[in-house]
């Protein structure tokens, strides 16, 4: 009976520290993998930042492969400039976020995008931590299953 009771718990420590990880901290993005017909693998060579507090979190990185342009005064740049260095190359957005069952699902409330904003949008991606790095594969959204899942392999650094 002693050596049951000492094996269940042996076994509730193992998987608490398995599924217990927290994501809790600030993460930078180093590596994006897209899967279906154009997929590919993308070193992330420029700033980003994923932080995740308690209840709440915050994501925010430069998509490209190099840095974005600078320019003096907004005003003078074209649409085609606007769109490369706002839209195209830049993405960020904040909420809520729940952690169950290695699913991280994200709710957002702000983002860069309108839509992603609307009332009910939600994603959600498997989550793995091994040691200070984290890898989120793309998993669902409110619009269904991910078709062609994109995995973000992410570092801590606080």
């Amino acid at each position: 009976m002693r050596t049951s009771i000492m094996a269940l718990l042996i076994a509730l420590v193992l998987s608490a520290a398995a599924f217990g990880q927290k994501v809790e901290g600030v993460w930078a993005l180093t590596e994006i993998t897209t899967t279906g017909p154009n997929g590919s693998t993308q070193k992330m060579s420029q700033p980003s930042m994923y932080l995740f507090t308690k209840k709440h979190y915050s994501i925010i990185y430069v998509s490209s492969d190099s840095p974005r342009s600078a320019t003096a005064d907004s005003s003078k740049m074209t649409a085609e400039e606007l769109r490369s260095v706002f839209v195209d190359s830049f993405i960020a957005n904040a909420g809520t976020y729940e952690l169950k069952a290695g699913k991280l699902t994200v709710h957002p409330m702000v983002a860069k995008s309108p839509g992603y904003m609307q009332p009910g949008v939600y994603t959600t991606q498997s989550v793995k931590i091994d040691s200070n790095m984290m890898t989120l594969v793309s998993d669902s959204s409110n619009t269904g299953p991910s078709a062609n899942p994109t995995t973000y392999k992410l570092k801590r650094i606080e």
